[in-house]
């Protein structure tokens, strides 16, 4: 299901009700909440239903899909082999099989049947039929209606642990469920789209369903037990649910699980003995309001997408309009700023130019003040702001401290090792700045 859509499945099972809440959004399945009613079949028709009115009042349990789960004794489960190529006449060809199959008159029983779609090269198909006598379903349909849940569906026990097995996991593995209660244990073993179920004690439901699917032994199964006497160790055993929000204790609830998603996700063993006329649904009526605001909300949407494209269309096409209009003027002034760039070039050159000429002319006045009448220059360079000078003295040290004490120079270093000549005198290169061209 693509909207969000809620299911309530329960469980009649041993002495309890058990309710297990699921709902389906884009395609992942969550698990909302689980409730039981414990005792519930020891109490009378006006505790049953007190008791699962509290329950749905104060939990806020959904009504829109609720399916319950009959047990197994209260019906009967065939399953048959029929040619492929007549899956879309099924419901015509399995009404006579029914009337063979059923130990009570058809017109007193509901049924209906689930099947796995024929697959390619495949020329049998198993259909699962599942029948029940209106006269234990009947009661349940009216007591759910009055207690405020009306049913849309009701199935079998086994067939609901089936359907919840093909829903979870991959069917290539035989899985073996038991739902150990007080006075009972219920097996069912499905394998691949057979399903065989048992009730008795556990061993020999067990000796049972292994013989039924003939194997030697549990292993090699994914087993997984549940019910009133089930240690909270074999629950850590089980497989965990693969449903949002389960935690492992999660199978204590199995069953219910189970049923509520068979108005969620299809399988093989998916049947709904409610005839159709007698189904729960909800008036499509109100969900017109939620549909137009989604459709509201869409467009809505689609407007915000489409805004900022048009609304650039529209800026450009103004923003061009404009452009041509001034094109002339832009033309003309870009010219002017052209031959302003060109001046302005010339004049700070000429400019620079002047400034280097003035800051030689003191740089060689300053040299020329500073230098011992022993020192004796050999080169001068200036080149933007920074001064380099070669020559010879007494001792090149000086020569730095000289010119470090100047205020015109800063920065003053050797751009290379000072070398003596033969007559005794350092032969130097300094690199300085001038203080006034920075």
């Amino acid at each position: 299901m693509v909207f969000p859509a809620n299911s309530t499945g329960i469980e009649l099972c041993g002495s309890d009700l058990r309710f297990a809440i699921t709902r389906s959004a884009f395609g992942k399945l969550q698990l909302i909440a689980l409730h039981e009613i414990a005792g519930f079949t020891t109490m009378n028709d006006l505790e049953r239903k007190k008791a699962v009115q509290a329950l749905v009042k104060n939990n806020r349990i959904p009504v829109s899909r609720v399916f319950l789960a009959l047990p197994r004794e209260h019906g009967i489960v065939r399953q048959i082999d029929l040619p492929a190529e007549l899956a879309e006449k099924l419901a015509d060809i399995v009404k006579p099989q029914v009337e063979m199959l059923s130990p009570w008159p058809v017109d007193e029983v509901y049924w209906d049947f689930g099947f796995d779609p024929p697959k390619k090269n495949r020329k049998l198909m198993t259909v699962t039929i599942a029948i029940v006598p209106r006269a234990f379903l009947d009661p349940w349909i009216a007591f759910f209606k009055d207690a405020g849940l009306p049913l849309s569906g009701a199935t079998l026990s086994s067939l609901a642990y089936g359907h919840g097995v093909s829903s979870f996991w991959n069917q290539s593995t035989p899985t073996l469920i038991l739902d150990r209660e007080e006075d009972y244990t219920e097996g069912v073993l499905i394998s691949g789209n057979r399903i065989a179920a048992a009730k008795g004690p556990a061993e020999a439901v067990v000796r049972q369903l292994l013989s039924a699917g003939k194997l030697s032994s549990p292993e090699g199964c994914r087993c997984i037990f549940f019910g009133r006497t089930v240690d909270a160790s074999d629950l850590d055993e089980n497989p965990r649910i693969p449903l949002e929000n389960a935690k492992p204790q999660s199978t204590a609830a199995f069953g219910s699980i189970a049923t509520s998603l068979v108005a969620l996700k299809e399988s093989p063993f998916r049947a709904n003995l409610i005839p159709r006329d007698m189904r729960y649904r909800e008036s499509r009526l109100q969900l017109v309001p939620t549909y137009v605001l989604v459709f509201l909300a869409i467009c809505m949407g689609l407007a915000l997408v489409a805004r900022e494209p048009y609304q650039n269309a529209v800026y450009a096409s103004r923003l061009d309009s404009e452009i041509r209009k001034i094109s002339p003027q832009v033309t003309e002034v870009a010219g002017q700023e052209s031959e302003l760039n060109q001046l302005s070039t010339r004049s700070r050159a000429l400019t620079q130019q002047l400034q280097n000429r003035e800051y030689n002319l003191e740089a060689l006045r300053e040299l020329a003040r500073v230098l011992p009448a022993t020192a004796f220059l050999s080169s001068y360079s200036y080149q933007d702001g920074a001064i380099t000078v070669s020559g010879f003295a007494q001792s090149a040290s000086e020569i730095q401290n000289l010119l470090e004490s100047s205020s015109l120079f800063k920065n003053v270093e050797f751009t290379s090792s000072v070398i003596r000549d033969a007559g005794g005198k350092d032969r130097f290169t300094l690199k300085m700045l001038i203080e006034a061209s920075q």
